[in-house]
């Protein structure tokens, strides 16, 4: 009677519903771990006393703007995710502020900081941002804006290829009207 019982015992803890293995025990067999859903980072509200700006009063303010998401949504600014949020209303005056090259702090996060970043830099960077989704859209997007030899320079030195081409004053006023047709063209 001792050995039966001893016996539906060890039956009973060998059962794979009472045995939790690891990887490393059986790697045939997930680890029965509980899991709990990943909740999505969402961006922090605007300020009311942001939110109620006009587009126009919003680019007047794009010097303001201390940080640009790069991959953490979370990590944002007002004052740009205002100017996301108003979309097509604010296209001209973001067009209208690329030539602008009054200098600002660099607002793009974890990326090397560029010591000449200017406010036309983050109206570029808004428009791009506000027309694609996705890495890769935006990426294509700041390519297809760029002349042949900085789409080539863009292989070797990515973004730089873009603020090598700005630096040059009557390029950003190419690149504006490069804006203003594109706009015109896909109806935005």
């Amino acid at each position: 009677m001792k050995v039966f019982g001893l016996i539906i015992i060890l039956a009973a803890l060998s059962s794979p519903a009472c045995v939790l293995n690891t990887e490393s025990q059986n790697p045939e067999r997930p680890a029965l771990t509980p899991s709990a859903p990943t909740p999505n980072p969402t961006k922090p509200a605007i300020p009311a006393e942001i939110s109620v700006l006009t587009a126009q009063q919003l680019c007047d303010r794009i010097s303001d703007i201390e940080t640009m998401p790069t991959t953490d949504p979370t990590i944002t600014d007002p004052i740009y995710e205002s100017l996301i949020a108003k979309g097509i209303e604010a296209y001209p005056c973001l067009v209208d502020k690329i030539v602008e090259t009054k200098k600002m702090p660099d607002p793009r996060y974890s990326v090397p900081h560029r010591q000449h970043f200017a406010i036309g830099d983050a109206a570029v960077f808004i428009l791009v941002r506000s027309l694609s989704q996705e890495s890769d859209e935006r990426e294509k997007l700041l390519l297809e804006m760029l002349p042949p030899g900085s789409q080539k320079e863009w292989e070797t030195n990515g973004i730089y290829a873009y603020f090598n081409y700005v630096s040059e004053p009557k390029n950003r006023k190419a690149l504006q009207n490069w804006w203003k047709n594109w706009l015109k063209e896909n109806k935005k």
